[in-house]
């Protein structure tokens, strides 16, 4: 089992970590919950959501921004690349 574990954290790191509004490419800074074995950003949260082009932000990444009226959406997923992200709100289907 010990093997498996070892195996998880080299795929997936559980940061916790906060980053800057300027490297974040927000108006605020955010903070980092999962990076991938790359050490792409996979999911973070933050009061605003990062500007396109942003660099360091897996495709598939999931930002929920906490700082959203009631009834809105607060989940965001990058559909850009990693060098240039692009985050769109994920809506009701």
């Amino acid at each position: 089992m010990a093997a498996l574990g070892s195996r998880i954290q080299d795929v997936l790191r559980v940061a916790g970590q906060s980053i800057s509004a300027t490297v974040a490419g927000s108006a605020a800074a955010i903070n980092v919950l999962v990076r991938d074995g790359s050490g792409y950003i996979l999911w973070a949260t933050g009061t605003g959501v990062p500007a396109d082009a942003t660099k360091g932000y897996a495709k598939g990444c999931l930002f929920i921004d906490t700082d959203v009226a009631a009834a809105s959406t607060g989940l965001y997923v990058n559909i850009g690349t990693t060098a240039e992200c692009n985050f769109d709100a994920v809506a009701d289907s």
